[in-house]
């Protein structure tokens, strides 16, 4: 790997009762006159109230009633002058001829009322009901094209726009698919087109009409829409759009266009669209386009590939680690390339590039999941794209080796580094110093050290942050190592000197000193966090918690407490449940009765009543644990289960999902026993089982080598869906 180092490379406003007045003596007069609070913004987007409407002996009165509202939608709007009463009695009339004629299928006759709509500018009064007539006008969108009387095509088409612009897409999806069985890309790419330019400012991301109640849908035909301007397509058009590209063999187009959206394509929404096509060459087509445009959106937003990088490596992934950058790699040299290796070498048709903090995140990963034959070949891939490493690929490296505890070659990439001219960061030191640290090298790790303070004073000049969190881990390590003396002398001196030392400085020392049950230093780093006006975070009083149990307090819990509100802090949820799991991650019994009496004083506390959150993740310890006591495990366990029964907290999808995989991860029997009662459950519960449960479950039941019990899941999932997927590696 190093051989080749030196290579250079709406707002939603429902108006009530607004309907033709014939209608009003179908509403309960009590309905027509509740009084209405309606707000509107000012220009300083401060929210001005008005009135409610009195009621009055001339509440009933259907001109009166028509004014009200007429003058509550022009404040709303704040366009000017009220609706004219004409328009609002025209507007409900249209409506309900132009709902007849879709019932009746009657194109023509739609477009009649339609068009009378549109000559005297009502259109934008439409609100929810335009989802009703975008799926009547989808029913009505034939098999292909060559089918379709163009005077039926124009008026479907027409409508179909402008509902999609306010969200109601069925009939423009139906169009644009029409245009797709018969090849004819170019009409769907001009629908599409079209659609962009007349929704410019819109978001048709999701739905946005608001939602009518059955009685709202029969009679308040007026609702408002003013939506904030956005831009971006509804995922189904997108596909569509995507689809027709897939038609005309251009990747390049899609990609642009994919890329100018921030959505990604369910798989269910794809799957269910594409069957519509009845195509089977261009379905696996428009699938493979679909997943390269997933790896093109992973590496435009560079911190996220990032954290996805990261997640694979700290669950020690590597195949998933791998599958990812094989298809990066093949993104960048494919017979289609589409993604650059830097970007330097940015172009029309490889618009996205990684950045180096992607290869970086690579490298570190790869050798945290002990795969040096995949960061030798990153290496390698590097210098084959010219990708010359900086300091930042170099860092990463020692941090991988620090991972591995590969010691001489931390010391071999640090010199080479040096070779190649390349000075060391702060967080270069971090590494090769916790590296020594770790293989118990403390005299080579305090001389690095000491290189680093020396660089200080000549001139380098590091940012506080990276500074600290190097100051930080020369503390832990001094610790570890048992030199105590040196880390207390350390950190008195950042406290004279600085950088001035943070809570997590303290805490290095918090747990230390805890884990020996010197109490008595303790309380001497609380007066000093108190000293230097720091507060303490969920880490601090959960040691604190842990150490005053390791020397029998009874009252710990209660000490722990006070502690807190000594400091200012006033215990909330999320305060108490990150002090439980903390004390639960021992999987020690007395961090369990103390998470357990935690519990039972949030539910006697109004102010922070267990949730969701807490029961699962001490549902999930308990899961994942192998106890010692198994009684009292099961215990916690019944009363965790009977006070979410109470409280009428339902696990949900996720919720099983974090209690499956923390079953499996227990390697006593019963683990896997509990995870598959939790997979019964979720089937007796008609709860959805996709295809992230079906990983969850396979991927923790071929950890544990079960594979006759993954091998008749396996079966189920056969029996009820087509592999998919992250699910077609297994």
């Amino acid at each position: 790997m190093l051989r080749n180092a030196s290579h250079k490379s709406t707002r939603h406003v429902h108006v009530l009762d607004l309907i033709a007045p014939s209608a009003f003596a179908h509403r309960p007069a009590s309905t027509l006159s509740r009084p209405v609070m309606i707000t509107q913004p000012s220009a300083a987007n401060d929210r001005k109230k008005f009135p409610a409407r009195p009621a009055s002996s001339q509440a009933n009165d259907p001109a009166v009633l028509c004014q009200n509202i007429k003058d509550q939608i022009s404040l709303l709007r704040n366009r000017g002058p009220a609706i004219p009463d004409p328009d609002v009695l025209f507007f409900n009339q249209q409506v309900v001829e132009l709902r007849q004629a879709l019932s009746a299928r009657d194109i023509h006759r739609a477009w009649k009322h339609w068009f009378q709509l549109q000559e005297r500018g009502l259109l934008g009064l439409f609100g929810p009901q335009l989802r009703g007539y975008s799926e009547s006008l989808a029913k009505l969108c034939p098999q292909s094209s060559e089918a379709w009387n163009p005077a039926d095509r124009k008026v479907i088409e027409e409508i179909a726009l402008h509902s999609a612009t306010a969200g109601a897409v069925d009939a423009l999806v139906a169009c644009m698919a029409t245009y797709l069985r018969s090849g004819d890309s170019k009409a769907a790419l001009d629908l599409y087109a079209r659609l962009l330019q007349v929704s410019e400012g819109k978001d048709l991301s999701t739905q946005s009409l608001t939602p009518a109640s059955e009685e709202d849908a029969e009679v308040d035909e007026l609702v408002m829409d003013d939506s904030h301007p956005r831009s971006s397509a509804h995922p189904k058009v997108l596909l569509a759009a995507i689809t027709a590209h897939a038609l005309e063999n251009s990747f390049p187009a899609a990609l642009r266009a994919y890329l100018q959206s921030p959505i990604r394509f369910p798989q269910h929404l794809m799957k269910e669209f594409l069957l519509t096509l009845h195509d089977k060459s261009l379905n696996v087509k428009v699938e493979d386009y679909v997943r390269r445009l997933h790896v093109a959106r992973y590496v435009s937003e560079p911190r996220f590939l990032t954290a996805r990088i990261s997640a694979f490596a700290t669950s020690r992934d590597s195949q998933g680690l791998e599958k990812l950058y094989r298809s990066l790699i093949d993104g960048i040299s494919g017979s289609e390339p589409y993604i650059a290796a830097s970007p330097a070498d940015v172009t029309v048709e490889q618009p996205v590039a990684l950045e180096e903090i992607n290869w970086a995140a690579f490298l570190t990963a790869f050798l945290r999941c002990n795969r040096r034959d995949l960061a030798e070949a990153l290496w390698n891939d590097m210098v084959r794209f010219r990708v010359r490493p900086t300091v930042i690929t170099w860092t990463a490296l020692l941090d991988g080796y620090d991972a591995m505890g590969e010691v001489e070659d931390a010391e071999k990439a640090w010199n080479t580094m040096l070779a190649v001219g390349v000075e060391p960061t702060a967080m270069s030191y971090r590494a090769i110093i916790s590296t020594m640290f770790d293989a118990r090298k403390s005299d080579e790790a305090v001389k690095y050290f000491a290189l680093f303070q020396a660089r200080l004073t000549n001139g380098m000049t590091p940012t506080s942050e990276h500074s600290l969190t190097l100051y930080n881990t020369v503390i832990h390590g001094l610790l570890k190592n048992r030199r105590e003396g040196d880390a207390h002398a350390l950190l008195q001196r950042l406290r004279e000197k600085g950088p001035k030392p943070d809570i997590i400085s303290f805490n290095t020392l918090l747990h230390y000193h805890g884990c020996r049950g010197d109490f008595r230093t303790i309380s001497l780093v609380l007066e000093w966090i108190r000293e230097d006006g720091l507060v303490g975070d969920v880490y601090t009083f959960s040691t604190v918690l842990s150490a005053l149990l390791k020397i029998g307090r009874t009252d710990a819990t209660d000490a722990v407490l006070n502690l807190m509100r000594k400091q200012s802090i006033e215990p909330n949820v999320a305060v108490f449940t990150a002090i439980i799991n903390h004390q639960m991650e021992g999987g020690t019994e007395p961090g369990l009765r103390a998470a357990m009496e935690l519990l039972q004083k949030m539910e006697q506390n109004a102010e922070a009543q267990p949730n969701e959150v807490t029961y699962t993740g001490i549902l999930a310890s308990l899961h994942r644990h192998d106890w010692p006591d198994l009684t009292l495990a099961r215990q916690c366990k019944q009363y965790v289960l009977e006070r979410m029964k109470k409280r009428n907290i339902q696990p949900n999808r996720a919720t099983y999902h974090i209690l499956i995989k923390a079953c499996l991860e227990n390697p006593a029997p019963e683990g896997m026993e509990d995870a598959l009662r939790y997979y019964r459950d979720m089937a007796k519960r008609k709860i959805s089982i996709g295809p992230d449960t079906w990983y969850v479950l396979l991927r923790g039941l071929i950890a544990r080598e079960a594979w006759a019990v993954a091998d008749e899941l396996v079966d189920d999932l056969t029996r009820e869906r087509t592999l998919y997927g992250a699910l077609e590696s297994f």
